[in-house]
């Protein structure tokens, strides 16, 4: 079981060559389903071997058979693929599926800590259902989405439902091949790579993390609970105090914030959180708009003449009215824009989140996805101001100059030793 503070709320799984040992029922099924087409064709031909029946694991179906008989006129195509499905129902049927090994023990430990578990998978709704009936998978699942789950177009769109659903974006991916890996990060979310599963040789696969089975995956998210530990430990904080947690749009500073808070929490402290983004007051041009701030904190910033340099406005009655009002304990505020003399004298602790422009946008286009379409451009020009904000300021005020601990946030997941992780060529 995960330690009880853990930091995720959800864990999305592939299916097969992830949770599923495809290779169990799928050539043999395959094999007899083509026999019988051929035959029922008058066909000669020879079968694919077993490597390429298997090359198809994880593609939509009718992707790889497109690839794999592309000779094959199209409706004799659909015809051989649909042999070769009612053949691996009826192995599915006779009890030929099977979890591959960890996957029960982890799934458990999961589900037992509290954590969603969801799963994405290139397959038809008929296959899902075969194995909720040959597997123990239902136990612990709590939702899944396939191509054809309503409104889907690839395996992103299922991630992305499955964030809705299930209300976080706390969450990773873990998966086999390179497609698990597109959709995480077409989310935003890390992805953690099986070299168990099923990518083909040469397939690289690029991931936040790289494990050789599904029983690794526990200590592994372990760690991005000791990486919050060992900030909490070099912050040294006291009794009392306001901690600025520090990072540009796509740093998951949030993130980082409602780890420190919870841990805080579980050891007594009082804790009050804000956000700096969400206190901005934005003009219709998409600009941050002048004046004084309202009460209440509500309008921290102002952009200058020159759209690039950012003072912070009303500093005694926002951020020192914040301080004044927690009677003991730690008031968190994290976001982008707090690098400037007039916040800084309010923090008696500065945690900086960094992380590479890329990440970055990565995951602002991941949150993009869950918003109406309507809303997307307006909110990835906010962002993109902000973040040039802030870079602007890390240049005026390095954060090694002003931070107690600067936390290198590009993996998710904790970071990782250089050299044991970040990528895979199967």
């Amino acid at each position: 079981m995960l330690h009880a503070l853990h930091p995720f709320e959800a864990v999305l799984f592939d299916l097969d060559g992830t949770l599923v040992a495809t290779d169990r029922f799928w050539p043999d099924a395959a094999r007899a389903g083509a026999l019988k087409a051929f035959a029922a064709e008058g066909l000669q031909r020879e079968l694919p071997s077993t490597e390429q029946w298997m090359s198809l694991v994880g593609l939509p179906l009718e992707q790889g058979f497109d690839a794999l008989f592309a000779d094959l006129d199209p409706v004799v195509r659909a015809r051989v693929l649909q042999a070769c499905v009612e053949e691996e129902h009826r192995l599915l049927a006779e009890g030929r599926a099977g979890l591959l090994p960890g996957v029960a023990e982890t799934l458990a430990a999961l589900a037992e800590s509290g954590l969603a578990i969801g799963v994405a998978s290139n397959c038809s709704q008929g296959y899902l259902d075969a194995m909720w009936q040959g597997t123990e998978l239902r136990r612990w699942v709590r939702a899944a989405r396939c191509l054809h789950s309503p409104g889907i177009r690839d395996k992103a769109d299922m991630v992305e439902e499955l964030l809705i659903e299930f209300g976080t974006r706390r969450a990773l991916m873990v998966g086999d091949r390179e497609g698990d890996r597109w959709s995480a990060w077409a989310n935003g979310l890390p992805h953690v790579h099986l070299t168990r599963g099923y990518a083909q040789p040469g397939e690289r696969v690029v991931a936040e993390a790289v494990l050789a089975g599904m029983d690794e995956l526990l200590p592994r998210l372990e760690r991005r609970s000791r990486w919050i530990d060992e900030a909490l430990a070099a912050l040294a904080l006291g009794d009392r105090g306001m901690l600025g947690v520090l990072g540009a749009p796509g740093s998951d500073h949030e993130w980082v914030a409602q780890d420190l808070a919870r841990v805080l929490e579980a050891q007594g402290v009082p804790v009050q959180r804000t956000s700096s983004e969400a206190s901005l007051r934005w003009t219709a041009a998409g600009g941050l708009e002048h004046g004084q701030p309202s009460a209440a904190h509500a309008h921290l910033f102002s952009q200058d003449s020159e759209g690039v340099a950012c003072r912070l406005l009303g500093a005694e009655e926002t951020l020192g009215a914040l301080a004044a009002g927690q009677p003991a304990g730690w008031t968190i505020v994290h976001g982008p824009l707090l690098h400037q003399p007039e916040a800084l004298q309010h923090l008696d602790r500065v945690l900086v989140v960094e992380v590479s422009p890329e990440v970055a946008q990565r995951r602002r286009q991941g949150c993009l996805r869950a918003l109406p379409r309507a809303e997307r451009d307006q909110q990835a020009e906010r962002w993109g101001i902000l973040d040039r904000l802030e870079r602007d300021l890390q240049d005026r005020y390095p954060p090694a100059a002003i931070a107690h601990a600067v936390l290198d946030g590009n993996n998710a997941l904790g970071p990782t030793p250089r050299g044991v992780e970040g990528a895979s060529s199967a």
